[in-house]
């Protein structure tokens, strides 16, 4: 399954949403503070797994991390990422669009493992 239909598994709502994430949630409440600092304080969980604005990389890196987190949350077996280190490694990610870019593409590769 590639990545994008991964993510719209998630926005398309196919299996019931982890209970610890609800679809309103802010991105800001979902994962930190920090990431205030990025993206808009209002943008809720479910409207990043929507998200079509992959021109930057700050914008990829919270679309396959919202998809991580839920794909942690919902304890894929083959998922490699635990809920906690979705988290961590999207605020790391946050310091330079290259590390936002690496990221991105590391969560990338797990959702695309993840079925």
């Amino acid at each position: 399954m590639q990545a994008d239909a991964k993510i719209r598994y998630w926005s398309d709502r196919r299996e019931a949403w982890p209970k610890m994430v609800p679809q309103t949630s802010s991105v800001a409440k979902v994962f930190g503070s920090r990431a205030l600092e990025r993206y808009e304080p209002t943008l809720t969980l479910w409207e990043a797994t929507e998200k079509n604005d992959g021109s930057n990389a700050f914008s990829r890196l919270l679309k396959q991390s919202s998809a991580a987190l839920l794909n942690a949350y919902a304890q894929r077996t083959e998922f490699p990422y635990s809920a906690w280190e979705v988290k961590t490694l999207l605020i790391q990610a946050l310091v330079s669009e290259d590390a936002a870019a690496l990221q991105a593409e590391r969560f990338t590769k797990a959702n695309q493992a993840c079925t």
